[in-house]
């Protein structure tokens, strides 16, 4: 009698343990783009946090004509540790970029390095990815051309170890062109 009143109360515990919901950690929740006043309070911002696995971006170019440096100079902005501000230094990259993306359709995806939980991680791509659309947008792009999507830390830049020169290369936006 003992043991299946014991019994009884484990298998409770171990239900009422699977039921419960998962603390998520939410950074910021009233956060708008980027910190210095480069924001256009009036964008609108597309946001996919599935990264557009439905196919509903189109097409890549496949000759990667955009790619990181390619064509013109297209570049990847970088971002300091837990940051999702602009820094001054990208700013000549955030011009350079509005200014060969107009007219085009265009993916910002952010990127994180490998610290933090995959939520916050998420989370953080996706401010940043916020972060650089409001920064086109403010030099010109039309909102509508630009979605944005987090992939967290799961598509690292830099894959050869855990130095902070590699995680400072996987701290990032890039800007996809699509069809």
């Amino acid at each position: 009698m003992k043991k299946e009143l014991v019994f009884a109360a484990l298998a409770v515990m171990v239900m009422a343990t699977g039921c419960a919901q998962k603390k998520v950690t939410t950074v910021d929740p009233n956060a708008n783009g980027v910190n210095g006043g480069i924001v256009d309070p009036n964008a609108h911002t597309n946001v996919d946090p599935f990264g557009g696995a439905n196919g509903s971006y189109g097409n890549y170019s496949d000759d990667n004509q955009y790619a990181n440096g390619a064509y013109g100079g297209v570049q990847n902005i970088y971002f300091d540790v837990d940051k999702y501000a602009i820094t001054p230094d990208m700013l000549p990259t955030v011009i350079n970029n509005a200014n060969l993306l107009q007219g085009k359709n265009v993916k910002i995806e952010g990127h994180c390095d490998a610290t933090g939980t995959d939520e916050y991680n998420f989370a953080l791509g996706l401010r940043r990815a916020k972060a650089a659309k409001d920064a086109i947008v403010s030099r010109g792009m039309n909102p509508s051309n630009v979605t944005v999507v987090s992939l967290g830390e799961s598509a690292p830049e830099c894959t050869t170890g855990y130095s902070s020169d590699c995680y400072a290369k996987n701290r990032r936006v890039e800007f996809k062109v699509v069809q």
